[in-house]
């Protein structure tokens, strides 16, 4: 049975079952800051399951996307040695939520695996945990499973739990026995062996309690049911393969691999492990970029980076040594469009990424692969590679750590990673904002456990600021923040000048931080309490948290209160997020349809807009998107905002924006007839309203994504005047009458300034020339063999002055040794270099002269025999290196 053919019997059974159909989501969780991805079918119902989310049905079917390469489960350096272990990989899943019970999925799951796919039924066994009797019975009594293939495994097997605190429960897993010939060969071989004869493939998890703080469990009001089966590994099992990487949707991609390198693939083969790893990770590749995440040096991108960097590493191995997973994940997409029809749509955008992302790191992988084969061979004597080297290659040639890890590996030698770590976090000390909402963060407990109590007294916060900038809201938690501590409160908050308050209110106007738009600033007032609104977020689904400045009088849980949106600002922010919309729908239309937006952030000052694109814009293309938003603003488009179906919507050619998460009915935003977005922001009913567009700046954030920076209405104006005013005083500082004789006297000083540098650059030729017969005079001949020792003087030229010293030295006197030295005080560098002419004896080293000098710069470089160099922050140890190479140079001319 091929596996497309599985993925549809599986979600047919499950909606006849009364099931629905609900279609994979995003591989980046959206407003879920705790998971890098998503990683399990049920992460997209993770606030159904805990009473936060409401939807039409009970009871739900998905084939969802997961990837398990970052984070607390992160499968990518077992991928290709190992069986079924996949960056990316499809969970079949069936969900209950409060509905159906043990029985039902015990019944459910039976039922699929024996009609649909028609696995024997004396093959197969069951888990359950030891204490659950009621799945015990279920399995025995109702389904007919002898008992002595019913096994009660302890809590680490069968007990599942969503964290440390939450809803959990015990689970039942299905096994199939594959045979003897998969097995250990043991005679007590049997279920629990670590062999590979007994396979989990379906694990039914019965979440009926919740975890308090303490460790102790409560039922939950209403059990429900988390299921998960693995698409490759069931499929391996009903295909009869060794390993997942021999079922059918792999092994076209993997013969099309072995085809580019003009070979046959043979699943059995014992060094087929790179092809694996190749088809493994261009699936990552083109379903990460399909959901937006881009290769980057942080957060998913750094993990996606890692992905790309690694393929291409097992490509070389097979001989691939020109960009190829641009064209691997053409194979993927070739596989699987059918089932994910938007990874088709995307397959232009998603090849030209790859194919950036190979050519910039083939550019420095030769390099950086010759400095690690000369430092792996320093380090045979310890069997340990340096973690600063392990860093350099990571920070100056883009080796991730665990590629420079199987390199080592594969020459015997490992990597001092304590000390790769000490750097990284050195480096990573003052970009710590980089990595907010790039996953592993903890959401805080205060707001969930407001949330979780909301939840279960059935209430829900009423967001009015749609239609109303004005509103009274019963006050129903406080929080109190001083410094980083916070604290909740039980009845009520005095104003004071040093702490925030951070209310909850039933009915708000107040519009929380989402989708790119800033929350709302205002007040909140009433019974003597008066306070100003800095902030408003949503830290957890359902939850408007309102950050009060407070000025007087107490804030009291139960009381209402009045509270009121700055309207200016509002106005402000509604206008730039109009201009946002407008902006995505200009690219779209001047760049082509490959642009997808990829963040964007709408304050009342400024729009900022990411998206993807492969070059810098024009100045003619901007104009062009410049004039193309302007004439809808003059021409006074409508602005509609309506609720529909999601699927209605989708329909109509509305786009979902980039970082939201949508529910079944969707706010739809039409920007006249040309731009139709979903989006729960504010906007303008009339595009006369934003008056004027106007963009800053257009920059690159990252390969294949840029940004631009742009204005509206007032802030629109302001940018223009101030421009304005700098044209005015370039123009007076130029003495010019216009921007085209600016253009022209500039171009004047260009021209005189590169004619300067000329000058002074033969100066310092025919100085250095002058010097060289000096420095030659003054050096000692041993052997026949002059060794020149000099410590020139400071320039800004650094090594490229020292090479050039030396070249014009040994091509005067080749029967020279040239150790020179410079430091550059401005940036706490010291330099070395060390040369020798043709003349020299062959068994003299520079490379090797240089490791003896270079600690005493607490320096480290490389190089060959000919000519080697070094950079070290011990300026001192300049004179000592150079002292020492006189003495160090003589004893080495009788070697070889």
């Amino acid at each position: 049975m091929k596996v497309a053919e599985i993925r549809s019997r599986f979600l047919k059974f499950f909606e006849k079952n009364g099931h629905a159909v609900v279609e994979s989501s995003s591989l980046v969780p959206h407003n879920d800051p705790t998971l890098l991805f998503t990683n399990a079918g049920m992460v997209q119902f993770k606030d159904v399951f805990l009473g936060k989310d409401k939807r039409p049905y009970t009871r739900a079917a998905s084939v969802q996307k997961c990837v398990r390469a970052g984070g607390k489960h992160n499968d990518l350096e077992n991928v290709g040695y190992t069986a079924r272990h996949h960056t990316f990989f499809e969970m079949l899943g069936n969900f209950s939520f409060g509905d159906y019970f043990k029985t039902d999925a015990i019944r459910f799951a039976w039922d699929f695996i024996t009609q649909e796919l028609q696995l024997p039924t004396d093959k197969l066994y069951v888990t359950v945990f030891r204490e659950d009797d009621e799945a015990a019975k279920i399995w025995e009594k109702q389904i007919g499973v002898p008992k002595e293939r019913i096994y009660r495994f302890d809590e680490k097997d069968n007990f599942w739990s969503m964290g440390e605190t939450g809803p959990c429960g015990p689970c039942s897993e299905i096994f199939v026995d594959r045979g003897a010939a998969h097995g250990c060969g043991r005679p007590e071989c049997a279920m629990g062996c670590d062999c590979d004869r007994f396979m989990e493939f379906w694990n039914l998890v019965f979440m009926q309690y919740n975890r308090d703080a303490e460790g102790n469990l409560h039922p939950l009001p209403k059990p429900s049911v988390d299921t998960g089966m693995g698409l490759e590994r069931i499929a391996s099992i009903l295909q009869k393969t060794e390993t997942n990487y021999e079922i059918d949707s792999f092994l076209e991609i993997l013969q099309k691999i072995a085809g580019m390198v003009g070979q046959t693939y043979d699943p059995k083969a014992k060094d087929n492990f790179p092809y694996r790893v190749i088809a493994d990770h261009a699936r990552a590749t083109t379903f990460l970029i399909t959901d937006g995440v881009m290769p980057a040096n942080e957060g998913r991108g750094y993990v996606l980076r890692r992905i790309i960097r690694r393929a291409i590493r097992y490509g070389k191995k097979i001989g691939l040594d020109k960009p190829f997973l641009h064209k691997v994940c053409g194979f993927v997409i070739e596989q699987m469009a059918d089932a994910y029809p938007d990874i088709r749509e995307k397959a232009a955008f998603i090849s030209r990424a790859v194919q950036a992302e190979e050519e910039q790191f083939f550019k420095t992988l030769e390099r950086g692969l010759a400095l690690l084969d000369e430092e792996m061979a320093q380090a045979k004597a310890s069997g340990k590679l340096s973690g600063d080297v392990a860093f350099k290659l990571y920070d100056t040639f883009g080796f991730p750590v665990d590629l420079t890890r199987v390199i080592c590996q594969e020459n015997g030698l490992t990597v001092d990673e304590a000390a790769f770590e000490k750097a990284m976090e050195k480096q990573k000390s003052q970009s710590r904002a980089h990595w907010k909402g790039a996953g592993e963060a903890t959401v805080d407990h205060y707001y969930e456990d407001i949330a979780q109590e909301l939840a279960e007294r059935n209430v829900q916060i009423k967001f009015v600021g749609y239609d109303a900038l004005q509103a009274h809201g019963r006050c129903l938690a406080i929080l109190q923040r001083h410094g980083q501590e916070k604290t909740r409160l039980e009845t009520a908050a005095m104003a004071s000048p040093d702490v925030i308050l951070e209310a909850v209110f039933d009915e708000t106007p107040f519009y929380a931080e989402s989708g790119g738009q800033a929350g709302d600033r205002g007040r909140v007032s009433g019974h003597g309490f008066e306070g100003e609104v800095i902030d408003v977020l949503k830290p957890a689904e359902g939850l408007v948290v309102v950050h009060i400045k407070p000025h007087k009088g107490m804030l009291t849980i139960g009381e209402s209160y009045q509270q009121e949106t700055d309207q200016q600002l509002r106005n402000l922010t509604a206008r730039n997020h109009t201009a946002t919309h407008m902006l995505h729908w200009a690219l779209r239309k001047v760049l082509g349809t490959h642009v997808k937006q990829a963040g964007s952030l709408v304050t009342s000052d400024l729009l900022r807009f990411d998206f993807s694109h492969f070059q810098a814009l024009t100045e003619a293309e901007l104009t062009e998107i410049e004039g193309l938003i302007n004439d809808r603003i003059f021409s006074e488009q409508e602005v509609r905002k309506d609720e529909m179906e999601k699927e209605e919507a989708v329909a109509a050619g509305a786009i979902a924006f980039f970082g939201e998460k949508y529910g079944d009915r969707v706010r739809v935003v039409r920007v006249g007839e040309f731009s139709t977005e979903l989006c729960g922001g504010t906007h303008v009913d009339n595009t006369a309203e934003i008056n004027l567009f106007v963009i800053a700046q257009e920059s690159s954030i990252a390969a294949g994504v840029r940004r631009i920076t742009a204005y509206t209405s007032q802030k629109a104006f302001e940018y223009l005047k101030s421009r304005e005013q700098e044209s005015r005083v370039v123009r007076n500082k130029l003495k010019a009458a216009s921007l085209e004789d600016v253009t022209s006297k500039i171009d004047k000083l260009l021209q005189s300034e590169r004619d300067l540098k000329k000058q002074i650059e033969k100066l310092r030729a025919q100085a250095l020339a002058q010097q060289i017969d000096t420095i030659l005079e003054e050096s000692p001949m041993v052997q026949d063999t002059r060794v020149v020792t000099f410590l020139c003087p400071e320039d800004d030229q650094g090594v490229k002055t020292l090479r050039d010293l030396s070249d014009q030295i040994l091509q005067k006197a080749p029967n020279t040794v040239v150790v020179l030295g410079m430091r550059q005080d401005s940036v706490n560098k010291a330099f070395l270099l060390v040369a020798k002419g043709k003349q020299v004896p062959t068994g003299f080293s520079s490379q090797e002269l240089l490791q003896k000098l270079a600690p005493e710069i607490n320096g480290r470089g490389g190089g060959k025999a000919d000519m080697a160099q070094a950079g070290g922050d011990k300026l001192d140890g300049l004179k000592l290196a150079l002292n020492k190479a006189r003495d160090l140079a003589p004893a080495m001319f009788g070697k070889g």
